[in-house]
């Protein structure tokens, strides 16, 4: 379950892209900045569901242990301490920022340069 939310973070730029160049070739700016706003806060979403769903199964792994264990001791600490897992959530909205950001600058900026190009040459 987590690596569907992953690919579903990692895909969520490019479907918006290609489901606003599907829609309409001319779209206002201030349409284009609302569904990439739009795409960046459910692309959050999406990062903390990532987050969410592999603390399940990993609590689910500690679980399987009977409790007091050295292996659900030592299970549980390695969950405790997974500081990247934990930071990731925190840093979901930046992290999702800056891809989509790239993503979007990426697409749109070698579509405007084309267009550009097209009519200069014509």
């Amino acid at each position: 379950m987590p690596t569907l939310f992953l690919t579903a973070w990692l895909a969520c730029p490019l479907l918006t892209w290609a489901a606003m160049l599907g829609l309409k070739r001319r779209m206002s700016l201030g349409v284009v900045w609302v569904v990439c706003l739009t795409s960046v806060i459910v692309g959050v979403v999406l990062l903390a569901n990532y987050v969410w769903a592999l603390d399940a199964e990993l609590l689910a792994e500690v679980d399987k242990y009977e409790p007091g264990t050295p292996e659900a001791q030592r299970a549980s600490e390695e969950w405790a301490s997974d500081t990247d897992r934990s930071f990731l959530l925190v840093s979901s909205p930046m992290l999702t920022a800056v891809w989509y950001g790239a993503v979007y600058v990426l697409l749109f900026g070698v579509q405007r340069i084309v267009r550009r190009m097209l009519l200069t040459a014509i």
